[in-house]
């Protein structure tokens, strides 16, 4: 293991290509969003909620999925990559419906934006880093442990 290699450096050297994916995918959820509740509009005393449980939705879960990313797990840009694909799936399907078609352009130029960074050579050597780290932590933990039961 690569002694020198710990969490703020991976931080220092990735965090603009994490914070990247980050943000795309959340725009492209909150294109997706917007689109759906203008093709299917809710009453208007209901249209508030709808937004807000949405927006909380959507938060919840790309910040869950980045957190396992972080933690080391690779299989969580899985979560990211499914997310985006549904995001493609409702801007194609209700392509030229009641919304301009420059918010569909947009919501599907971020999604596969998204796709696209999650794929570049930086993320991957990110996720590879993190995996690392969480060897390193793992191995730590163990350590402690036989020590403690000396």
């Amino acid at each position: 293991m690569n002694q020198g290699l710990d969490f703020l450096t991976i931080l220092r050297r990735h965090f603009s290509i994490f914070i990247c994916a980050f943000f795309l995918a959340l725009f492209s959820m909150a294109v997706s969003q917007i689109l759906l509740l203008e093709v299917y509009p809710p009453s208007l005393e209901d249209y508030g909620i709808y937004m807000m449980l949405g927006s909380c939705g959507i938060s919840l879960y790309l910040c869950a999925a980045n957190l396992l990313v972080i933690r080391g797990r690779p299989w969580a840009v899985w979560l990211i990559v499914v997310a985006m694909a549904a995001c493609i799936l409702i801007i194609i399907g209700h392509w030229g419906r009641r919304a301009p078609d420059l918010l569909y352009s947009i919501g599907l130029l971020l999604s596969l934006g998204t796709l696209l960074t999650l794929n570049s050579k930086r993320y991957r050597t990110m996720l590879t880093a993190m995996v690392e780290v969480r060897g390193q932590r793992a191995a730590w933990r163990d350590r402690y442990r036989k020590a403690r039961q000396r």
